[in-house]
């Protein structure tokens, strides 16, 4: 591709204020961003609810009723009466589980607290295009029981993160996963036995950790042409050098205010910044960029879903062409294991892999620039092969690339594709875009 700016004597000195009156993209990557704007409309526009082979239950029917409907903006009246009933709610499912471990204690009975096993596979289900636990009474489950010495800690974490949790709703308060550690250090003795006690949580109350005042640290970046609205009213503008730090309370964002066409998750932030350094919110937009630094947080996979609901746009992944890339991609389209209770919240499913793909390793990585796989990357591949949803029409794509991957015994980083940020801004991105050649 070529950057089309004949009268380079034109040009001001002052290129980063007049940036985006001077450079002109090329007319065919500009028809294929419209192309992508306009197709994702024509889709929203017809588009079906898809059912899985399997009888749903009410909550299921109500949430696919209300994705098909047009969004509508609920008045803050209405919103705040609505987190009102929630937290009430909460309080008093907590107050159940409380009692009950109470009651068995005074009984001189056991107390225990019967968990869906949530590091199964085999405990989740396809469907609704992501991965999703099973309900309570179809899953296999896990007793904690506090007379156990295995179990102890997990229940003790438990118990004290209900009794937090109870303390937050009642107070209507707010505190980060590290805040709530450090109350009390002794009895969680780490940070993964607290992540792990509020995922259970969540399972316990069927509900996601925001809705609980506890809030993941974000650590993605977002920057494009969008404004978000938080809670108490600011506006935050994303369209700036280095990026805007997620929202640590997505759930809080009031509105979203965007000229985007397109959104690009980009797995590094090395790259991130790379292509904001090359000026890519104006040779590749209007657009918005999305990193979650490696293996996307909480935050990031959430304000992902919420973007693409919200604004109707498609969304694009630009990972590396290695096991942990693929993993990635496939983590933000269907979600993970361990957060599979809340995938209908954290699954993009319809991201779409633009980059880099294998077939691209081997038709534009030098061989000095692709590097053999290890056994642990031979390892990661066989566990993503057994991955369920790889056996579906979509999924069978991404299959076959790591099929080949592991075939031909080599993998590449994005940076091996296109040697310089000028070369992945100006060439290869552009070039995939125009042929549309993205999968998922």
């Amino acid at each position: 591709m070529e950057v089309k700016n004949k009268d380079f004597s034109m040009l001001p000195r002052d290129l980063a204020s007049t940036s985006e009156s001077v450079f002109k993209q090329d007319p065919k990557l500009v028809a294929a961003i419209n192309k992508l704007y306009g197709r994702n409309e024509e889709d929203n526009s017809i588009s079906e609810i898809v059912l899985p082979e399997r009888k749903l239950n009410f909550e299921e029917v109500q949430k696919l009723l209300t994705k098909s409907s047009k969004v509508t903006e609920k008045a803050p009246s209405t919103y705040m009466q609505e987190r009102i009933n929630i937290r009430k709610e909460l309080i008093k499912n907590i107050e159940k589980i409380l009692e009950k471990l109470n009651n068995s204690a005074e009984n001189g009975d056991t107390p225990m607290l019967l968990l869906r096993n949530q590091r199964l596979w085999s405990n989740c289900v396809y469907d609704l295009d992501r991965v999703t636990l099973k309900a309570f009474a179809d899953a296999k489950k896990t007793t904690l029981s506090y007379s156990n010495r295995e179990d102890k800690t997990r229940f003790n974490s438990v118990v004290f993160v209900l009794t937090k949790v109870h303390e937050l709703l009642s107070k209507n308060l707010s505190v980060t996963r590290r805040e709530l550690f450090y109350q009390n250090v002794t009895r969680l003795r780490n940070q993964a036995n607290l992540d792990v006690a509020v995922r259970d949580v969540c399972c316990l109350l069927q509900t996601p950790p925001w809705n609980l005042g506890i809030m993941a640290t974000a650590k993605g970046l977002i920057a494009g042409h969008i404004q978000l609205q938080l809670r108490d009213g600011s506006f935050v503008d994303c369209f700036g050098t280095g990026g805007t730090l997620v929202p640590q309370d997505v759930d809080g964002i009031k509105e979203f205010k965007s000229t985007a066409k397109y959104i690009l998750v980009v797995e590094k932030d090395a790259i991130f910044q790379k292509l904001l350094d090359e000026g890519a919110l104006v040779r590749l937009g209007p657009l918005i960029i999305l990193t979650g630094k490696g293996y996307p947080d909480v935050c990031t996979r959430q304000l992902l879903c919420r973007l693409v609901n919200e604004l109707r746009l498609k969304a694009l992944a630009l990972v590396d062409a290695d096991p942990h890339g693929y993993e990635i991609f496939l983590t933000y389209k269907y979600g993970s294991l361990a957060q599979s209770h809340l995938s209908q919240s954290l699954a993009c499913s319809s991201l779409q892999l633009l980059g880099a793909r294998h077939g691209d390793v081997m038709t534009l990585a030098s061989r000095e620039a692709r590097l053999t796989l290890t056994a642990l990357d031979k390892r990661k591949i066989a566990s993503l092969l057994k991955r369920p949803y790889l056996n579906t029409t979509v999924g069978s794509i991404i299959k076959k690339d790591l099929e080949e991957m592991l075939e031909s015994g080599v993998k590449a980083e994005i940076e091996a594709l296109s040697p310089t940020a000028a070369a992945l801004c100006d060439f290869y991105l552009p070039s995939k875009i125009m042929q549309g050649n993205y999968t998922g």
